[in-house]
């Protein structure tokens, strides 16, 4: 399974497209710079460790085994 990487601030986290398709990657793009100020999601976003991309949503997946969903539609 080939893992594309997102570099967000300065941490780079793997991410591998479930959806297969480059507009759920553009989608999820656009919704990360969205997030660019804000600091609730910097804070989640140190702790990140992998993220699956799907055709509606983004997982989030923390070191500690937890994971949000963020909706990138």
């Amino acid at each position: 399974m080939v893992h594309e990487v997102i570099l967000f601030g300065k941490r780079a986290v793997p991410l591998e497209n479930r959806a297969k398709t480059s507009s759920s990657r553009n989608r999820f793009n656009t919704r990360m710079r969205a997030m660019a100020d804000d600091l609730e999601f910097r804070r989640r976003w140190k702790h990140v460790s992998y993220i699956e991309l799907w055709s509606d949503a983004a997982i989030f997946k923390y070191d500690d085994g937890t994971k949000w969903y963020m909706n990138i539609s």
